[in-house]
């Protein structure tokens, strides 16, 4: 192993791949009603308690990775003799990115002999752990750190970031849609699809009416712009809606079934941000899935 696979906790992946793989996971820091709290992954919090929390109102709120944090956990894998590839959330919706690059310029003083490459994934949650998981298959293949950092820089726009949100409050409290929308859109029981863009971004892709149509509407998505469905895992995330996830698998299952699909709460982080029962669905499409 040449060098180390390093990720931030927006990856979302399970513990048990986390622990299986040799994953390197920096973690965000979140609070609920001031108290802060650390989530290397979904199983490493109380997802149920944290959602029905959030249902009530609770104070919740994130943190982003200080530089010096990437510092102390890429520090000691240099010091190993290792070189790091590290890979992002996307720059659009976080800092991140930003921070990793910081603390890179720092490390490469202290270890000229290392060498570091940060990739901003342009997704988040399970869009960005999809990048993640096919580094350690490039590795695996014997590809160096450059090759496989350049062909990562590659595929992540081949990975679509569909997601539905059930109550609107929590993207205008973040910024994402008007009050005044958000409001309007909750009392005609508006359900928003949205999107990662080319960008990195999260922008409105569509709109359904109910809770069911958005479940249909995310498997249609994924029916039109899924590629090679057979040779790949599709992963779905939620914000304690477990029903909802396996009725969306299960849509998908009916025609251009993937190969795997694998269900898990979001993370403490990106589920502040979606609320409870937000759904998202990540899969790999071709280079123009993140236009339609």
């Amino acid at each position: 192993m040449s060098f180390a696979i390093v990720t931030d906790s927006l990856a979302g992946l399970p513990l048990a791949q986390v622990a299986r793989l040799g994953l390197v996971v920096i973690p965000l820091s979140y609070s609920i009603n001031g108290q802060e709290h650390l989530c290397l992954a979904p199983e490493g919090y109380d997802s149920a308690a944290f959602f029905h929390a959030m249902k009530q109102r609770a104070e919740v709120s994130t943190s982003m990775i200080p530089p010096q944090r990437f510092v102390e956990y890429m520090q000691p894998l240099l010091q190993s003799g290792l070189d790091v590839l590290f890979i992002s959330t996307s720059s659009g919706i976080s800092s991140s990115y930003q921070s990793s690059c910081i603390a890179a310029q720092q490390l490469e003083g202290e270890f000229p002999q290392r060498r570091l490459r940060m990739v901003d994934s342009l997704s988040s949650s399970l869009g960005e752990g999809l990048l993640v998981l096919r580094a350690f298959s490039l590795r695996e293949k014997g590809m160096s750190l450059d090759e496989t950092a350049d062909i990562l820089l590659s595929l992540r726009l081949r990975i679509a970031h569909l997601f539905t949100v059930d109550d609107l409050f929590y993207l205008s409290r973040g910024g994402r849609i008007s009050g005044a929308k958000a409001l309007l859109g909750t009392m005609l029981n508006i359900k928003p699809l949205l999107k990662g863009d080319q960008f990195g971004h999260i922008v409105m892709h569509s709109k359904a009416r109910g809770r069911s149509q958005s479940i249909k509407a995310l498997a249609k998505l994924y029916h039109e712009l899924v590629r090679y469905p057979g040779d790949q895992t599709v992963w779905i995330a939620h914000g304690n809606c477990p029903q909802d996830a396996q009725e969306l698998a299960s849509l998908l299952e009916q025609d251009n079934p993937p190969q795997q699909i694998l269900i898990t709460p979001f993370d403490p982080t990106n589920g502040t941000h979606a609320g409870p029962g937000s759904l998202a669905l990540f899969f790999e499409g071709d280079e123009d899935v993140r236009l339609h």
